[in-house]
């Protein structure tokens, strides 16, 4: 009831501006004097180390430090994700003080919720939870992961982080959208860009593990990312969603010679979708979608099933039906009829998988429309070179009667020159 009373005004967190990180200072504020209060009695209430589950005090004051953090309080953020610690991110088997670590993870993320809670508040927390998460797993050169704070892929959860994620990205569009200055958002656009390539290019020691354990979260947060992500920055998404795409076709056929891994398989499968989906939807003029294309599709084509092995054919039928539900949910029919020989040799192939999704996407193509678009631009360019050969015409004309005119200026000159000599 004191909070209450007091969260407008008394202790009021104030303004919050866009950071990369929870930069905030203990002062001797009433918000300051009260968190630091919340924190005593937090710390005097572990009195079972064994208790998996939170006492009264403990479920008191977290209750509290979740008020604090939906009315916008970045001090009470920072109380959070610092108790929280590696259990945002990490999954673990000891259960020795887990479970209030664990709970102030969730009150981060259940904080975000909040119809208080301001944008700028949601996109600075979660510039430092992503912050955080580059320690751990990271493999930037700015923002390198400590030995202390290395854990195995597989232990890693995504449920909470993704939540943080897509209000974050909603919270930083909106501002984006309004906003005269970027400069600070393409920073923040950037750091999301990095996590994003942290997961789809995982440490070649990790990332079967990585694939096989958390591919479904992956495509669900490079999803939430590129629905977000500003137009201008689809330049530092490209090079990202390809070289995502690549690995995953690789780390797909790998498993081919290890049986021991078919859940990396499919999961890279399911990695590989998102990132040609990705470069589908947002970038489907980039090379490499063409590419991607053309080497899968072609290869699914040209397939002889003698001498290859089932799962070598089953992963390779996986790879070409992402690529055809990809070309599904692409609006650009240039990339389309760019394919369309590809998808009419693909509905001869064995495979009724394939031969189906070929077929939707063709029904989908508008043939008329292309050879309409593409007779108006035969058009418009025997038009441009029309004009630019009357140009040349016109210009060739001026040079002559120019080189006319100085051939008799020089004539002039020398009948001149001769009348003076003599």
């Amino acid at each position: 009831k004191l909070y209450e009373c007091c969260k407008h005004d008394e202790m009021s967190p104030g303004v919050c501006v866009l950071q990369l990180d929870i930069v905030i200072e203990n002062d001797d504020g009433y918000e300051s004097r009260f968190l630091y209060l919340l924190q005593v009695i937090a710390n005097n209430a572990k009195d079972d180390s064994s208790s998996r589950y939170l006492n009264q005090v403990q479920k008191g004051v977290m209750s509290l430090l979740q008020n604090m953090a939906s009315n916008s309080s970045l001090r009470a953020f920072k109380a959070l994700t610092t108790t929280s610690g590696d259990y945002m991110f990490v999954r673990s088997n000891d259960n020795a003080g887990e479970s209030f670590e664990l709970e102030a993870a969730k009150v981060v993320a259940s904080a975000f919720d909040s119809d208080n809670l301001s944008d700028e508040a949601k996109v600075t927390v979660m510039c430092s939870v992503l912050s955080h998460y580059l320690k751990i797993y990271g493999s930037d050169k700015d923002v390198m992961p400590s030995d202390s704070a290395e854990r195995k892929t597989s232990e890693a959860r995504y449920d909470i982080v993704t939540k943080v994620i897509d209000s974050g990205c909603h919270a930083a569009a909106n501002i984006d959208a309004t906003a005269d200055d970027k400069a600070i958002l393409d920073s923040i656009w950037e750091r999301i860009v990095t996590v994003v390539t942290s997961l789809i290019l995982p440490p070649a020691a990790s990332r079967y593990d990585g694939y096989a354990h958390h591919s479904k979260s992956i495509l669900d947060i490079v999803a939430i990312v590129l629905t977000h992500l500003p137009s201008r920055k689809y330049a530092s998404a490209e090079p990202m969603l390809e070289q995502g795409a690549n690995r995953a076709v690789e780390v797909a056929f790998e498993c081919i010679e290890d049986v021991n891994k078919p859940d990396a398989a499919e999961g890279a499968v399911h990695v590989f979708l998102a990132c040609f989906m990705g470069l589908c939807q947002k970038m489907p003029t980039c090379s490499a979608v063409t590419s991607l294309t053309n080497h899968i599709l072609g290869d699914a084509i040209d397939s002889k099933d003698e001498g290859a092995s089932v799962l070598f054919s089953k992963t390779q039928q996986s790879l070409a039906i992402a690529v055809c539900e990809s070309l599904q949910t692409t609006t650009s029919q240039d990339l389309l009829v760019g394919v369309f020989p590809l998808l009419c040799r693909l509905t001869n192939v064995e495979n009724d998988g394939l031969r189906r999704v070929a077929g939707r996407i063709l029904g989908g193509v508008n043939l008329a429309q292309a050879i309409s678009r593409e007779r108006q631009r035969a058009e418009e360019a025997d038009i441009r070179a029309q004009e630019v050969e009357e140009e040349n015409s016109a210009m060739l004309e001026e040079i002559e009667y120019l080189q006319a005119e100085n051939d008799e200026l020089q004539r002039q000159l020398a009948l001149f020159t001769t009348e003076a000599d003599a």
